[in-house]
């Protein structure tokens, strides 16, 4: 039996495993489009500086209708914690809609 999403029922590749720190990856965050884009950024970074995440930015990309912005950044993540707080964080900035 297939799920909805084409997989195989029950596929999870991440089942039973568990995240190694310390990570590194490249999180990208969708934020409503804002006139001036570097408070944006301001915005993301403030939160990885309060959260001690080492951080560089890699990339920003402008949605096709010009509605959303993404920014990606390498975050190196060095706890649970620190990562459970970033997220935690990340979900009360102004204007994200999306953090991966």
């Amino acid at each position: 039996m297939k799920s909805q999403n084409g997989g195989a029922k029950n596929a999870d590749p991440f089942k039973g495993k568990e995240i190694e720190f310390p990570v590194t990856y490249e999180l990208k965050a969708v934020m409503v489009k804002e006139d001036n884009m570097e408070e944006s950024k301001k915005k993301l970074e403030s939160v990885f500086s309060e959260c001690g995440v080492e951080n560089r930015f890699i990339s920003e990309k402008m949605s096709s209708k010009a509605s959303y912005i993404s920014y990606t950044y390498r975050v190196t993540l060095i706890s649970k914690p620190q990562m459970e707080k970033l997220y935690s964080d990340l979900k009360e900035v102004e204007g994200l809609k999306l953090a991966l």
